[in-house]
């Protein structure tokens, strides 16, 4: 059991860094990301690359990756979302989805469909409580808190935040108060990129990198912002290591004493998530509540 736990603190840890983007974009945006998964690889494959081709030092990789995973975003922005957020919210889905498809091929022309792993071999592990975790992994989910804590201030505590909080609000007020609302709109969706880029380093680090990774960790993210009220991102990156735990469990777990659930059916606690929300709570857990700016 105690091993189910660190395991779901693991992967929701992986799970809010994209999550929480992705809220974040769409509390602001109102706009639907399907390459975010995508940008995740795109950050995980450009650091193994650094590392492992260029044999540059990991922490050099590790910025070098964001910074792709940053570039990347900022296109994306300027090419697939920009032109068309403005004239209805549902346009850049259709867009993004075509970006998705685009990357999808690029990652794999480049990269291939072996498996990547940015630190390949055996990982340091040591007992907690019955179960065995990494020292890489303890640093990830460490790093990933410190983080959300960032972010937190961030938004909370700075004028910055205050900013973003008067755009998620009203956009066009805001401007008439002299915040320039559309570089805002440009920052924030780089900063979800950022985000999704270092989740794919996490991915990278803790597994192997896949192509295919890219439409599961969409799919998590999107339930969870779902789940927690779109917009909400607190309530997002809360319920990415809620549905993080709940996969751990339902694969773990000798239920009634007779049978365990196959791995392969992991993929679909998020699919599930997203069905009954949309069903029976559709606003999600935690109603958005947007504090004054």
């Amino acid at each position: 059991m105690t091993q189910l736990i660190i395991n779901g603190l693991i992967a929701g840890s992986l799970a809010a860094l994209i999550a929480g983007g992705l809220a974040l974009v769409y509390g602001v945006l109102g706009v639907f990301n399907m390459a975010l998964g995508q940008m995740a690889l795109i950050g995980g494959y450009s650091t193994w690359w650094l590392y492992q081709v260029l044999h540059l030092p990991l922490f050099v990789s590790i910025i070098g990756g964001v910074a792709i995973a940053a570039l990347v975003s900022w296109f994306a922005f300027e090419v697939f979302v920009n032109p068309f957020y403005k004239r209805h919210r549902f346009l850049p889905l259709v867009t993004t989805i075509a970006l998705s498809m685009i990357l999808d091929g690029l990652i794999l022309l480049l990269f291939g469909e072996r498996p990547r792993a940015i630190l390949p071999g055996l990982k340091n592990t040591f007992e907690v409580l019955g179960a065995w975790v990494s020292v890489q992994q303890m640093v990830l989910v460490l790093i990933t808190l410190l983080l959300m804590a960032a972010l937190a201030y961030v938004l909370h505590s700075t004028a910055f935040g205050r900013k973003i909080r008067a755009v998620v609000q009203h956009d066009h007020a805001a401007m008439s108060l002299g915040i320039r609302a559309p570089v805002l709109h440009r920052l924030l969706f780089i900063m979800s990129g950022v985000l999704a880029g270092l989740g794919g380093i996490y991915l990278g680090v803790d597994q192997n990198l896949t192509p295919v990774f890219a439409f599961p960790i969409t799919i998590k993210a999107y339930a969870a912002i779902i789940a927690g009220g779109q917009g909400n991102i607190w309530g997002a990156i809360l319920c990415a290591y809620l549905i993080a735990f709940l996969e751990q469990f339902v694969v773990g777990v000798h239920w009634f004493g007779a049978f365990h659930i196959p791995a392969g059916y992991q993929q679909t606690v998020a699919l599930l998530f997203i069905i009954i929300f949309l069903l029976f709570k559709p606003e999600g857990l935690f109603v958005n509540r947007s504090r004054s700016a």
